[in-house]
């Protein structure tokens, strides 16, 4: 047998015993076999990697979703389909405080000359415990008899066993001198009250992380105003921290041409910022106490709290064409027409971004407006905004006319935009689906990746006889609440 043209060629002999070698012990030929089995090494090695490397995602996807389920806001996985988990009557009364995870919900149950405090169980619907809530504190000269309305506001703090719910009740109309604000500290799982501390008339409250701070105004006789707050264990009543405002003149009116603005001091708090404004003033702090700086922007406006370390400065007389300044977490200050935007969801991914809503100049919704929390700068901008958007994994999801759309929160390039059918009368998640409720008493439920429809129900089926039509839509602790203009709800999960 020749060689191949342009290759010479080299003959040796080959002893027998080197032709042996190269047989396998059955007689198979080697040369053949070692391939094969390195083929099947590298199939089992691969799979392996593709194992290991699925288990990773399925754990990362399960530390989500437990991080998920501690997010206000955030539902508890929906079946698939959705049941009802029990009917909704108004004698569970309004949900004042909910766990997030799913395991309790306080509800207000209002009727004449007072309120009553009742603990639900957000599965069943069935009464765990019940608490009337003492109004001695707030009521006027003439009694019950006088006061026409209550309003009980709740907010959970932490504490190192479990989470407390610190209520109060709010009575109106109120004098002229102010009304007191009787307070109820409580497990909500139970319903053990731990402590009925009052608010004076004046003194304003807030609760951040796991304390509670009160701001108490102290005037020098001379038209000034200094404001003392004071952090104190919610059920013990030991003071935590200490912290004082210089005295400022007191202003809480002033007048523009015929039009007379009004304010009123207000008190707010986050996990970690206690913001305090008043007489056209504001002053931040931090949850222990530390002095944030004085952010006043002028001399006549309010703050309010934005996310990731900003706040916005509104002026008094600009209600109708917004007029405000951003101070940015860099302490940077921005000409901005925008106001902090409401999140229904915001699980605090992109913390460099801060959202704010503002007139969009039309009458079919706001305008949603991205910024830099540190320099200020648009990043960008959705007109026909309608309802509270959520924020989850970095995607902020927003309805727009009868479109669900998903924007990437930095850069707000799109990432799915779905239409719906009709402008949503609810927006949430479950961690896993964008969970829409349209006036029509439809649920959908729309992959957070891709926006694909994963479930559809028709609410109608669920309810007996005929509704007349959506009224509220919410999350009750952890659960789906649809409650019905007629007063009836069903509470899906």
């Amino acid at each position: 047998m020749s060689a191949p043209v342009g290759h010479a060629a080299h003959l040796a002999p080959v002893e027998l015993d080197e032709l042996d070698g190269l047989r396998a012990p059955d007689g198979g030929d080697r040369s053949r076999r070692f391939p094969a089995a390195r083929v099947t090494a590298t199939v089992v090695a691969l799979v392996l990697v593709l194992l290991g490397v699925q288990s990773w995602l399925d754990a990362r996807e399960r530390a989500r979703l437990r991080y998920l389920a501690e997010v206000p806001g955030v539902l508890r996985a929906l079946a698939d389909p959705p049941g009802v988990l029990w009917r909704w009557a108004p004698g569970v009364g309004t949900l004042v405080a909910g766990d997030s995870a799913g395991g309790w919900a306080v509800g207000a149950d209002y009727h004449p000359g007072g309120v009553t405090l009742r603990g639900t169980d957000p599965d069943t619907g069935d009464q765990r415990w019940s608490a009337p809530f003492s109004l001695d504190a707030a009521l006027p000269p003439g009694g019950r008899s006088e006061f026409p309305s209550v309003w009980v506001r709740c907010t959970v703090v932490r504490s190192d066993d479990a989470p407390l719910a610190v209520c109060a009740a709010e009575v109106s109309p109120v004098a002229s001198g102010g009304a007191a604000t009787p307070l109820a500290v409580l497990d909500p799982a139970t319903g053990s009250v731990l402590a009925t501390p009052t608010v004076p008339a004046g003194t304003l409250w807030a609760a951040t992380d796991s304390l509670l701070v009160r701001a108490t105004p102290a005037e020098d006789g001379r038209g000034g105003v200094r404001w003392t707050l004071t952090a104190t264990d919610p059920t013990t009543g030991s003071v935590q921290w200490r912290s004082s405002t210089p005295v400022v003149p007191q202003v809480h009116e002033v007048r523009i041409g015929d039009d007379v603005f009004r304010s009123e001091p207000a008190l707010a708090a986050d996990d970690d910022r206690v913001l305090l404004t008043d007489s056209g003033h504001a002053w931040l702090f931090g949850a222990d106490g530390s002095p944030r700086g004085d952010v006043t922007v002028a001399t006549d406006g309010w703050a309010e709290l934005g996310r990731s370390g900003t706040l916005v400065w509104m002026p008094w007389q600009n209600f109708a064409v917004p007029a405000g300044v951003l101070v940015t977490a860099a302490g940077a200050r921005v000409a901005v027409g925008e106001l902090p935007a409401r999140l229904s969801v915001d699980d605090g991914t992109a913390p460099g971004v801060v959202l704010l809503t503002g007139d969009d100049g039309g009458w079919d919704g706001v305008a949603l407006v991205a910024r830099d929390a540190v320099t200020g700068d648009e990043l960008w901008r959705a007109d026909g905004v309608r309802g509270e958007p959520l924020l989850v994994d970095g995607v902020v999801h927003v309805a727009q006319g009868a479109d669900v759309v998903a924007r990437d929160a930095r850069s707000g390039e799109v990432r799915w935009s779905v239409p719906v059918g009709a402008v949503p009368a609810y927006l949430g998640t479950d961690g896993s689906l964008v969970v829409v409720v349209t006036p029509d008493r439809t649920l959908h439920g729309l992959e957070l990746a891709d926006g694909r429809l994963a479930l559809s129900v028709d609410l109608n089926r669920l309810t007996p006889g005929d509704p007349a039509g959506i009224d509220q839509v919410a999350d009750y602790a952890g659960r789906l609440l649809v409650r019905f203009r007629d007063g009836s709800g069903i509470v899906l999960g």
